[in-house]
């Protein structure tokens, strides 16, 4: 319905499918900018709960750099294949009857290159839905390097250090 109002052959669009036009574009639009904000909310709540506190920030910008290379490749290959797929008229002018005389036809791929994604996306659902669902149902310290996990925790009075304080301590070791 969009497309016959955006393409008219020419006529003259009136005021409503103007209005109707931009009205869905706007809304298109804002939509996409809504689902993607709840999504990074998501993705960075996950991230923030598996972060371990021994190597902090650096073991979530690992996290968010993958999700980010995850989330820009495939938006290069989908126009690569778009390039490759998309055939157009072959056009020449005829000089002696003055028309142009085309052969061949126009095949956009991106209605066929949809189909094809959508239906990768739900076969690999299908495949990996179940492995996705058990690393998310992983408790905390599965996601954890257990870097200070032995029995110098404790300090000579007997209480229980962080693990900043121990890091901080075998650090002033070393030096």
């Amino acid at each position: 319905m969009l497309s016959r109002t955006v393409v008219k052959r020419g006529k003259a669009h009136n005021m409503s499918e103007r209005m109707f036009f931009w009205l869905a574009v706007i809304s298109s639009t804002a939509g996409q900018a809504i689902s993607s904000s709840l999504q990074f909310n998501a993705q960075m709540t996950f991230f923030a709960s598996r972060v371990d506190p021994v190597i902090g920030g650096s073991y979530m910008t690992l996290l968010n750099t993958a999700a980010n290379l995850g989330g820009t490749w495939p938006s290069s290959f989908i126009m690569l294949l778009v390039g490759w797929f998309t055939e157009e008229k072959e056009c020449h002018f005829e000089k002696q009857t003055k028309t142009d005389i085309c052969t061949g036809r126009n095949r956009d791929p991106y209605f066929a290159l949809q189909i094809g994604s959508s239906l990768l996306g739900l076969l690999w659902v299908g495949l990996f839905q179940n492995r996705v669902e058990h690393l998310a149902k992983l408790p905390d310290d599965s996601w954890r390097t257990h870097l200070l996990d032995d029995d110098e925790n404790q300090n000579s009075d007997g209480d229980v250090e962080s693990p900043r304080q121990n890091v901080t301590k075998r650090f002033a070791k070393h030096e």
